[in-house]
């Protein structure tokens, strides 16, 4: 990463702290960056957004945060206290002639006073300025128009403790033995018992901020001068009062003068010496913080920003700043962040992502700034992703078009019936479609399962729905390893809508936001002839309905909505393998989302909210806003929030119980793949929110994909239905929930196992004469061979109870007619096979003779624990010459 990440509470750090210090490099602006790499560029080079991103500080909140402005200060000022270093200098004062002041020794104790003010040995006198009430005041155009300003007023209490001076001239006022004069001089705010009117120990400084419009529309500010409030009351309506000032003597002479002249002129120097001093102090501040730094492990100074072939700088080694060559003014400070992001490590690359997946990102105050007539503040951000190359999994395309669109008007969307909030966020539609343009470039989109990112992935959990690929894949009955892997044709669009819920079900209405994949090409493939074969492919228009759930004061999650219900125009291809008609291929595409799903949730997994300095932003309200004319979608996401101290964010929640309560598995026959449609085996979940008065509301996610949105459970009961669930296999479902009333108290999740398997074993039996045997195979997608149960029944009479495989004499079976095998796996599905001697046509009169009385089944007991002796031992028979 080569830049800090800018977040909003740094706006008013940026503000305050040219208040003396800065606390911006502490505000940890790098957290979360740490998946970024820095550019080899060293500076962005790629499409950008204007106003990509909105910030506003409301008239709300910025009441807020002067009401509990000791959290605030902490910005900028821990502990509430400034330590201003005041070095030994000379000064020559009329009447005294050359004056040694803050001469406070050196580090070897040798003595305070010695008249030499030698650099880098003798110490500073450190003055600390405690912070005693603050006041954050927006306003507009304060001249002309050129720019607005935030005003920061800090009222301060000082005690300086004894500052030494000395006079160089021994003769100074004739004191005897030619001795200097040493005095102290100490500044203590609170000496004077009641200050003038005027006297209010207020510091003032006034930062304007503009757009660069040369410097690629960065945010630039400055510092109005002089300062207010630093010199002597009587000159200006906020002062320091001179009364609080103490002077006394250090030596002989110094007892006998410094308190006998009371040093007027030692006192009307040290106010002279507080201006500059804390003007330095702002001036240091905003070199900081306003101009570009440059130099040792910092990018170089920008070059022909924005296009403009005149525009360069230069770093200047004295400030480490960047200063424009044109007018040798600093380059504005770019006040963000840019880095190149690699998906092709990480969760991602677990599902084929390819390794050459980079985007290179920048995002950076800038496009606008303004204090409105409301004095709230509002920043823009300019905005850039780009794909560093395309990947050879989707076709090249160009980016989407800049269109400018309206400011948010977050004021004017906000619903008050929530109460005023303090901070808004809005995300420009803009913004996110060149996101996922860029990347979908990059390949980040391109995803592969198979047996090693999604577990048991074969055959055997689609011959169901395809009957022809079990005989195509299957070998030596084995299921065969499967391989999917998506392509997306196009770049996905995202549309921001107005993120509206069924006041009864809370199901989506109007999304929050849509994210439309058209042309993903789903290509299956499956292990013949140790090789992986292409099957067929499916290409469809798939949309992800997505919203975001806010837990407490910390994290965002987004959820996706149903993933089976916006599937569209679907179209197949390449399947000639299969005996199936091509059309019911279709039926598949959930089964593929489903799998595909945690994926997805691992790029969209919950993430940290941004703090304020020391204050929480808890989310009360997401929505569309700035309504595109003539749609139901909307030109920005919108996000309010409320300021919390670090002690009033924490929220209660339930505590969730969870257990199936019964499994709805549809029967075999009705999985066969038809294009209408596959049924979804459905849990039904027992739910219940313990702890918390309210009413309960829940959301599950399945196999660690993504989270739903909330929802009731009438009567305690929770339907989960998934896509996944097509395919056969144990599959985790956790629950967390939460009461409609406080919905930022999300409980931690339980989970509940829940089996689908909805196939018989399949069974097999043949001859085997050499052995004297049938024999009997048994395959099950699920249960293991171990586990499966058999039960036996000999010509047509009844079934053995279900127990352990045994073997099966053939001519014990071939006696009575043929055996029967019914094999039952874990989740009570039966399979079954018939094995039925061959009946040799005889002639009439031979016949008759050869099965005297009757048929050769009669006669037959009802069942295999009634078969004959004869039966019982030739079954004996066989299982001992199987044994030998």
């Amino acid at each position: 990463m080569t830049r800090r990440f800018f977040r909003f509470h740094e706006l008013v750090a940026v503000t305050l702290g040219v208040l003396f210090v800065v606390s911006c490099s502490s505000g940890g602006g790098a957290t979360g960056c740490g998946c970024m790499e820095p550019l080899p560029t060293g500076r962005y080079v790629g499409p950008k957004v204007d106003d990509a991103v909105n910030l506003r500080l409301s008239p709300a909140g910025i009441n807020y945060l002067n009401t509990n402005w000791q959290q605030l200060v902490e910005m900028f000022a821990p502990g509430g206290a400034l330590q201003i270093p005041v070095g030994c200098m000379k000064q020559n004062v009329a009447v005294l002639g050359d004056v040694t002041i803050a001469d406070q020794g050196n580090a070897s104790g040798q003595g305070k006073l010695d008249g030499n003010c030698t650099p880098g040995v003798d110490l500073p006198a450190n003055v600390t300025v405690n912070i005693t009430g603050f006041q954050l005041v927006p306003k507009a155009n304060p001249d002309g128009g050129l720019g607005d300003v935030v005003e920061g007023s800090l009222t301060i209490s000082v005690d300086t403790g004894k500052i030494f001076a000395r006079t160089t001239n021994p003769n100074s006022f004739g004191c005897i033995f030619l001795s200097p004069v040493e005095c102290s001089v100490r500044f203590n705010t609170a000496k004077a018992a009641v200050a003038p009117a005027k006297a209010t120990n207020k510091i003032t400084a006034q930062v304007k901020f503009a757009i660069d419009t040369k410097w690629d529309k960065w945010l630039s500010f400055e510092v109005l001068k002089p300062l207010k409030g630093v010199g002597i009351c009587g000159t200006q309506p906020d002062c320091l009062d001179p009364n609080d000032i103490d002077i006394s003597g250090e030596n002989f002479c110094g007892n006998l003068l410094c308190g006998l002249a009371d040093w007027k002129p030692l006192k009307n120097l040290l106010f002279d010496l507080i201006a500059p001093l804390l003007q330095t102090q702002v001036d240091k501040a905003v070199a900081a913080q306003s101009c570009e730094q440059c130099g040792t492990g910092k990018p170089a100074c920008p070059q022909y920003p924005n296009g403009n072939p005149v525009a360069a700088s230069t770093c200047e080694a004295a400030t480490s700043t960047c200063k424009d060559s044109a007018t040798g003014k600093c380059v504005p400070r770019f006040l963000g962040v840019e880095g190149r992001v690699n998906l092709g490590t990480g969760p991602l690359a677990n599902f084929g992502v390819p390794a050459s997946a980079m985007l290179d990102l920048s995002v950076g105050a800038g496009s606008s700034v303004s204090i409105d007539q409301k004095q709230g503040i509002n920043i823009g951000t300019r905005a850039g992703l780009n794909a560093v190359t395309v990947a050879p999994c989707v076709p090249m395309q160009a980016a989407p078009p800049m269109v400018a669109i309206p400011a948010p008007d977050l004021d004017g969307a906000a619903d008050l019936t929530k109460g005023a909030y303090h901070a808004g966020v809005a995300i420009s539609s803009q913004f996110m479609n060149l996101s996922f343009h860029q990347a979908h470039q990059s390949g980040a989109l391109c995803l592969q399962m198979s047996s090693a990112t999604v577990g048991l992935l074969n055959s055997g959990l689609f011959k169901t729905f395809l009957p022809s690929l079990g005989k195509l894949a299957t070998r030596d009955g084995k299921d065969a390893p499967m391989m999917i892997a998506l392509r997306p044709g196009r770049a996905p669009v995202v549309d921001i809508g107005k993120g509206t819920f069924d006041p009864v079900t809370k199901k989506p209405i109007e999304p929050l936001l849509l994210v439309k994949l058209p042309d993903v090409t789903v290509d299956f493939y499956a292990m013949i002839d140790e090789r992986f074969a292409r099957l067929f492919s499916l290409t469809a228009d798939i949309s992800l309905p997505v919203s975001l759930i806010f837990t407490g004061c910390d994290s965002v999650t987004p959820a996706i909505g149903d993933l089976k219900m916006l599937i569209a125009n679907i179209r197949t291809a390449n399947s000639e393998m299969l005996a199936e008609d091509p059309k019911v291929l279709a039926d598949l595409i959930p089964a593929v989302i489903g799998l595909a799903e945690p994926a997805v949730a691992s790029a969209l997994k919950p993430f940290a909210l941004p703090a304020l300095g020391q204050f929480k932003l808890k989310i009360n309200e997401v929505k569309g806003i700035g309504n595109v004319s003539g749609t139901k979608l909307y030109n920005h996401l919108a996000l309010y929030a409320e300021l919390k101290m670090p002690g009033a964010c924490a929220v209660s929640s339930p505590k969730t119980v969870a257990s199936l309560k019964r499994s709805e598995i549809p029967a075999a026959k009705a999985m066969l793949a038809t294009g209408q449609g596959l049924p979804l085996p459905r849990a039904i979940l027992d739910v219940h929110a313990l702890g918390k008065t309210g009413t309960p509301e829940f959301a599950f996610r399945v196999d660690e994909g993504s989270w739903s949105t909330f929802f009731p459970a009438p009567n305690g009961e929770l339907v989960v239905e998934h896509p996944v669930f097509l395919l056969q296999g144990q599959h985790r479902i956790e629950v967390r929930s939460r009461v409609e009333e406080d919905p930022h108290g999300v409980s931690a999740p339980v989970q509940v196992g829940f089996m689908v398997d909805f196939d018989p074993p399949e069974v097999k039996l043949s001859a085997d004469r050499a052995s004297d045997l049938i024999s009997l195979s048994a395959h099950d997608v699920i249960t293991p061979a171990d586990k499966l149960e058999y039960a036996f029944a000999l010509g047509e009479g009844a079934f053995t109870d279900f127990g352990v495989l045994r073997d099966i004499g053939l001519t014990a079976v071939e006696a009575q007619g043929g055996v029967t095998v019914r094999v039952r796996d874990q989740q009570g599905n039966v399979g079954e096979a018939k094995w039925r001697a061959p009946v040799t046509a005889l002639r009439p009169e031979e016949a008759s003779s050869a099965v005297p009385g009757g048929t050769q089944a009669e006669g037959c007991s009802a069942g295999l624990g009634g078969l004959s002796m004869g039966a019982l031992a030739l079954l004996a028979l066989a299982r001992r010459r199987r044994r030998n």
